[in-house]
């Protein structure tokens, strides 16, 4: 019985099914006696949900052209990226950022920066007034804070749901065309 017992803990251990601050019994505790489960309704906690990858312009663009005409960016020079959120998150951002790396496998940071030769050509469509923007691959997630609501962990409460965007530690860009009326 007592092998029993340890089997099945180091399962729910490994399965990774136990709650933040949700407590767990010992293995010399009688089975029939239960430990009621207690959280603290005070503690604030975070989780990260929706990744998704997102492209964001960083800080080269080419000369307005309007067409009909093809349209290049070639210049040697830094391309910056760098994280956006919607007001203060609540988190500490480096928390969050080893969040995203863990959960998504992504590996993102604060900024990103290139420096190289760049060199991009479009078409610009007659009558339109273009330049080629480029854009950074990104990764994008809610910062979700929340709580428990009762002391015995069976409910919880969304207290805040900020944006957070971070350069994706690549070299995956993208030239887009970017129109002014």
């Amino acid at each position: 019985m007592r092998f029993q017992r340890a089997a099945v803990a180091g399962a729910v251990l490994a399965s990774g099914l136990l709650v933040p601050g949700a407590g767990t019994a010992s293995a010399s505790v009688d089975p029939e006696v239960r430990v009621a489960k207690k959280c603290d309704t005070k503690v604030v906690y975070w989780y990260t949900r929706g990744g998704k990858e997102v492209y964001v312009g960083t800080n080269l663009y080419s000369e307005w052209l309007e067409g009909p005409g093809r349209i290049t960016y070639q210049k040697t020079t830094t391309s910056e990226s760098n994280s956006a959120w919607t007001g203060d998150l609540g988190v500490s951002i480096p928390l969050v950022i080893a969040d995203i790396q863990s959960k998504y496998a992504k590996t993102v940071g604060k900024s990103h920066s290139v420096s190289q030769a760049w060199s991009y050509t479009a078409e610009v469509p007659a009558g339109k007034i273009r330049r080629l923007h480029q854009l950074k691959q990104s990764w994008r997630v809610q910062v979700v804070r929340w709580r428990y609501t009762t002391s015995d962990c069976k409910k919880t409460k969304e207290l805040s749901s900020k944006t957070a965007t971070f350069p994706v530690k690549n070299r995956d860009y993208l030239w887009i065309l970017i129109g002014r009326e």
